[in-house]
């Protein structure tokens, strides 16, 4: 959850931004903002969506390394064998030379392989994220509008930053019309 932080910061700058702009674009939208927020730790904690997602990962690593661990011993067997071959008096330059050429190889395949499962972890952690916010995003829009609440801020040590906004409130357009202005 830390990598997202920079995310949670712009979302947060883009709220503080709202503020700092906001007097004529809010005039736009009658009546004052009805705001809310949420303890953000408590819902990462108590959120069912979360934890089973947490669980299924935790055990597709499991899963992975096991596998990787399964592959790579027998690699890592021929690689001691070839080692110790070399290493005895018995072995030829030419054979010393082909023993080294294959651990190299070896220790080639293991990283591929290491550096693959760590690709396949990484991309289901991200599919992790985008299902809750996803999930998130949908059920707080679905709550705000059920109980007239146009922005939803994250209280908490996971951070501040808006997690919803009606919007009646987005002034994106507006405010990068103003940073991109060449004055």
């Amino acid at each position: 959850m830390q990598k997202y932080a920079w995310i949670i910061g712009l979302i947060w700058l883009s709220g503080l931004t709202f503020l700092h702009f906001s007097p004529k674009d809010v005039s736009k939208v009658e009546g004052t903002p009805v705001i809310a927020f949420v303890l953000g730790d408590s819902i990462q904690q108590g959120m069912f969506l979360i934890d089973t997602l947490q669980q299924s990962l935790q055990q597709n690593i499991e899963t992975v390394n096991d596998m990787l661990l399964e592959e790579a011993i027998p690699l890592q067997e021929e690689a001691q064998e070839l080692i110790s071959y070399a290493n005895t008096r018995q072995a030829t330059a030419r054979e010393i030379e082909i023993a080294k050429q294959r651990v190299y190889e070896i220790e080639s395949i293991l990283n591929q392989m290491q550096q693959e499962a760590s690709i396949s972890i990484s991309t289901q952690e991200q599919t992790m994220q985008i299902t809750i916010t996803t999930f998130l995003t949908k059920k707080l829009q679905e709550y705000s509008e059920e109980n007239g609440i146009d922005i939803i801020f994250n209280r908490g040590l996971s951070g501040e930053g808006v997690l919803y906004g009606s919007d009646a409130f987005d002034i994106t357009a507006d405010v990068l019309e103003k940073l991109n202005a060449t004055k």
